[in-house]
């Protein structure tokens, strides 16, 4: 890490139990009128409850169920301003949102994109997982391990600051998946840590989220800090 590196509050919800959606995007609204006032960046983890999510370019033709089927599920439907279609949030996926001001030095949304698969990608590695980007155009902002899709990425730029983020599979419920069609993939599907090493060598949300935060610290040279209580982000102890 760089002796300039900005300082980001790592705002881990994880603790607090599953988040809504609703409720997770107005803290990343509030943390983006910070973020664009000069104030410190901020990285939320969190598990959401059970959500599907539609992008700009989202259709509901990619629906497989009706809203009504969902909502007896309790599975909320929600629109999101970030990029991309359809996607899944729920138990057992490691959130990532963060609200990063990328001016002057990193405004390229490629580059931008490009690591937070590279974080994922790190992430999955210490697990024993080899996961990779797609060369096939319309799985470009994603990993893959072979046809299966670890991760989803969608993001939202306002001002070059960042809103949304990344989606890693833990353990969740990936019938959840086939209730729709993710991302507008017809030819791939989803997997998760726990498919691919098993129930008992498969790591935790809290395992998941150490190892991320730190890859994403050595990424996008960003000096993490610790959310505790209601403390001004100033008064915040950093990460070791």
């Amino acid at each position: 890490m760089s002796p300039s590196a900005r300082r980001v509050v790592l705002a881990s919800l994880l603790a607090e139990g599953r988040i809504s959606w609703d409720a997770a995007f107005r803290l990343q609204k509030e943390a983006e009128a910070r973020a664009k006032a000069g104030l410190p960046e901020t990285l939320f983890l969190l598990e959401h409850e059970d959500v599907i999510t539609l992008g700009r370019n989202a259709s509901e033709k990619d629906l497989h169920v009706s809203p009504e089927w969902l909502a007896a599920q309790g599975v909320h439907l929600c629109h999101a301003d970030r990029g991309g279609k359809l996607t899944f949030h729920g138990p057992g996926q490691l959130v990532a949102y963060p609200i990063l001001n990328l001016s002057p030095d990193r405004c390229d949304i490629r580059r931008y994109v490009r690591d937070l698969e590279e974080v994922l990608i790190r992430t999955v590695a210490d697990f024993g997982v080899t996961a990779a980007r797609s060369d096939i155009p319309d799985r470009w902002s994603s990993i893959w391990v072979g046809n299966d899709k670890l991760a989803a990425i969608g993001v939202h730029l306002s001002r070059w600051v960042t809103t949304h983020g990344v989606a890693l599979n833990v353990h969740p419920n990936l019938a959840r998946f086939s209730l729709f069609t993710p991302c507008g993939i017809v030819d791939g599907g989803v997997t998760s840590l726990e498919r691919l090493l098993g129930k008992e060598r498969a790591p935790t949300i809290s395992q998941v989220a150490d190892r991320f935060t730190s890859h994403f610290s050595a990424v996008f040279d960003r000096n993490l800090w610790v959310e505790s209580g209601k403390e001004s982000p100033h008064e915040r102890a950093p990460v070791l």
